[in-house]
């Protein structure tokens, strides 16, 4: 019986871990660059002579089949690689970016595992960890948001715009995590509307509309199940799309109802929604979409925030 041939994916070699086991092998290509040649065994415990090794190699490769492996131990590790000084903060972000990516993608097809979703904490501390580190960082951070529109993409570019946004503010620690948390799952609700509506190219019709406005309601049951008890968090998710005036969903709250939390995502939410790419518009730029927001969304967002943002943006 013919045996099937190995397949080889590429990884970033920098999220290989001094101190720590390897859970999976990692490959070299030969000198005619056809076949691979084990480069450190599953199991190795990675230290300083062999990150010097790894750095003096252009690429190394796993096995396709420990994919899920490489998975696993990127997110065990994750915060070490935030921390790490041989790492930019150019690649930290990328790298970062990118995990979350997966992450959110993972949990918008999966809404209510537990499995998945204390896989999103993580995610959160490391871009607080990058953020709070200097101001350098956040540039780093907003240079890589998506510019096109993927309802898990806009999530993670939200928790960003919010997070570098809370610190701005002078927001810190657990409360600075709690802010993350909720910006990340604002949208989680989308998982339970219509596909078609979600990605529908044009407007959508108002009974369309009426199915997209329960999304912060739906987030909010999604939340509790997955045993989230903070009403910081809790708001932020379920009332981001409030307004000051009123007339928001999908409570109808208005002023003081609405907590920091919903301002501050709300704000963020819209002007990621404009600055990127959908299939029925293009990106505005930063400008168009701070005047649009100033303009057409009086009594919608808060202005200060908004006025945070601006100087945020321009600092």
């Amino acid at each position: 019986m013919k045996t099937k041939p190995k397949r080889y994916k590429s990884i970033d070699k920098r999220v290989i871990t001094e101190g720590e086991n390897l859970t999976f092998e990692l490959f070299l290509p030969n000198d005619e660059r056809t076949l691979m040649s084990l480069f450190f065994q599953s199991d190795t415990v990675v230290n300083g002579n062999d990150k010097v090794r790894l750095r003096e190699v252009e690429k190394v490769y796993i096995d396709e089949e420990d994919a899920l492996a490489y998975e696993a131990y990127v997110q065990d590790h994750i915060q070490t690689i935030a921390r790490a000084e041989d790492i930019s903060l150019d690649d930290k972000a990328i790298i970062v970016y990118e995990k979350a990516s997966s992450v959110l993608d993972e949990m918008f097809r999966n809404p209510e595992s537990l499995e998945v979703a204390k896989n999103v904490k993580p995610i959160v501390d490391c871009f607080v960890n990058i953020i709070l580190h200097d101001l350098k960082a956040v540039e780093s951070l907003l240079k890589i948001t998506a510019h096109d529109y993927y309802t898990h993409t806009h999530s993670i570019n939200v928790s960003i715009y919010t997070l570098s946004l809370g610190a701005y503010l002078g927001i810190k620690g657990e409360e600075l995590e709690a802010l993350g948390m909720a910006a990340v799952l604002h949208d989680i609700g989308k998982s339970k509307v219509d596909f078609d509506i979600i990605n529908k190219n044009g407007k959508l019709t108002e009974v369309e509309f009426d199915e997209m406005k329960t999304h912060p309601a739906q987030g909010h049951k999604i939340a509790l199940r997955l045993g989230i008890t903070d009403e910081r968090i809790l708001s932020g998710i379920r009332h981001h799309h409030e307004k000051l005036i009123g007339g928001g969903y999908p409570d109808g709250i208005k002023g003081d109802e609405i907590s920091s939390f919903a301002r501050i995502i709300g704000v963020c939410d819209v002007f990621d929604a404009l600055t990127t790419k959908r299939s029925y518009k293009d990106p505005m730029t930063t400008f168009e979409s701070i005047k649009l927001m100033k303009e057409a969304m009086k009594g919608h967002l808060d202005f200060d925030i908004v006025n945070s943002l601006i100087r945020m943006l321009h600092k």
